[in-house]
């Protein structure tokens, strides 16, 4: 059994080589593996079945029939809804390759999980700057987790609530298993201002989504200004799998809090103030010697009017 097998791929090895046109890259796959699974080409009755909602590693090996340079690999899978925005594909080269010599290569590509669960075609593009590009198809089975929740969204009554008021939050959850999820418990909380809420909801069905009730978080009066994580939180498969994001809201200062103090201001009525300075001093000495000047003038205007009188006598 063995040896057919090798029979086998040695013919099916040579039929490659003979298929790749004279003008085609000369290069061949002789393996391909996604996540340590071999994978064959235009392998359609044989699937191979991949969860979405993860990265997986693409690893090829390659035979080079002749001289090569400047070879790219692309590997992509079309049909994805979003394929504009976040594209299924991954892209590694250009490289250089030598005549008979085996090469191995490694891709990474990433399953959304919102792509739909069906059969995909993996595929795979050998080109370089001139030849004829080469094209390997792979059958993929896309499928989804048994369990698996998703928070969509989380809806705030307010971006910035005043401390002693009430904050309300709704959450979207998604259901992207393929069991029904029943009683989801949904837990909203502000840990650092020890508030918390609940909701339940009660069913939510494979790849449909739900919307809780409004949650009531009512905020410390005193609460201090800042921003605070919004933490949520979703249980469910019975409580076994859980499922948390995060929003922020920021919390505005209530003043009643932080009263502004009241300072009096008291004065002695029987005493008022007594301002002195070198001015006061100085105008006072000054006054003073104007008087003795005024006081001389006089004496000496006296002993003239005397002498006076007496030469006349």
């Amino acid at each position: 059994m063995k040896t057919i097998t090798t029979i086998l791929f040695s013919v099916l090895l040579v039929l490659s080589a003979v298929l790749v046109a004279a003008d085609s890259v000369p290069m061949n796959i002789v393996k391909a593996k996604i996540d340590d699974t071999t994978i064959e080409p235009f392998g359609v009755n044989n699937k191979l079945n991949i969860e979405r909602d993860q990265d997986f590693e693409l690893k090829l090996e390659f035979f080079a029939l002749h001289d090569a340079k400047d070879v790219e690999i692309r590997a992509f899978v079309s049909g994805y809804e979003f394929n504009d925005i976040k594209s299924i594909s991954d892209r590694i080269g250009p490289f250089d390759f030598v005549e008979n010599v085996t090469y191995v290569k490694k891709m990474t590509l990433s399953l959304p999980d919102d792509v739909d669960t069906d059969d995909y075609q993996l595929r795979l593009v050998i080109s370089d700057r001139f030849n004829e590009h080469i094209v390997y198809n792979y059958a993929l089975q896309v499928d989804s987790k048994r369990h698996d929740m998703k928070i969509e969204d989380i809806t705030l009554s307010a971006s910035s609530v005043k401390a002693g008021q009430a904050l309300l939050a709704s959450v979207r959850l998604e259901n992207l298993g393929q069991k029904t999820e029943d009683d989801v418990k949904v837990v909203v909380s502000i840990p650092d201002l020890a508030v918390s809420g609940t909701d339940y909801v009660d069913e939510i069905r494979s790849d449909k989504q739900e919307e809780t009730e409004e949650i009531f978080l009512r905020l410390p009066k005193c609460a201090q200004p800042g921003v605070y994580d919004v933490n949520v939180e979703a249980f469910y498969n019975d409580g076994n799998d859980k499922v948390a994001e995060s929003a922020k809201v920021t919390v505005i200062e209530d003043e009643s809090c932080n009263p502004q103090p009241i300072v009096v201001v008291e004065q002695n009525q029987t005493q008022p103030p007594v301002v002195a300075d070198s001015t006061g001093k100085v105008r006072s000495a000054l006054e003073i010697i104007l008087l003795v000047l005024v006081a001389l003038l006089v004496i000496v205007g006296l002993i003239i009017g005397f002498t006076r009188m007496r030469g006349e006598d």
